[in-house]
């Protein structure tokens, strides 16, 4: 005689295949939610047109931190400011814009993983990158903790 547990295992393992992974893995952050993290997201991007990396930094947690490809970690608001300030010194500002969102998370942390394009101020296309952000809320206002990024390889000519 067969349990009422052997019975229930196909249909379990159907369920989660149904409801896909992120279902299995993580709850999907309110739409709320989402817009707040991609309008924080948009004040990055304009900070960094604007060459403002004062501004960037205090988009962060006191102790936010970037995780680099190829370089040491930066931690800290202030150091994250500095690191943008140093390797656009006496350069004009490029562009960033972010697309093909993820959100993962609950109204406390998200994990947004997303694409980003780099271009300088002539538009021309510099750099496609994928990276992962984690963002806290500290009160009412969404901040950066964890910003990761890696670049999708070297450009081909014709990419714009």
């Amino acid at each position: 005689m067969k349990s009422i547990f052997t019975e229930l295992i196909p249909f379990a393992v159907a369920l989660a295949i149904a409801a896909g992974p992120a279902a299995v893995y993580a709850a999907s952050p309110q739409q709320s939610t989402e817009a707040a993290i991609k309008a924080e997201n948009a004040r990055w991007a304009d900070a960094f047109k604007r060459g403002d990396y004062q501004a960037i930094g205090r988009l962060y947690t006191e102790d936010g931190t970037l995780l680099q490809p190829g370089g040491p970690r930066v931690v800290g608001a202030a150091a994250i400011s500095k690191y943008f300030a140093q390797i656009y010194a006496g350069k004009t500002p490029d562009t960033v814009s972010f697309s093909n969102f993820e959100f993962y998370g609950n109204d406390k942390v998200v994990t947004e993983v997303s694409d980003s394009v780099l271009r300088n101020s002539e538009g021309k296309l510099l750099s496609r990158d994928k990276q992962i952000l984690i963002f806290l809320k500290q009160g009412d206002t969404w901040k950066l903790h964890r910003d990761m990024w890696n670049n999708d390889g070297s450009l081909k000519p014709g990419d714009r």
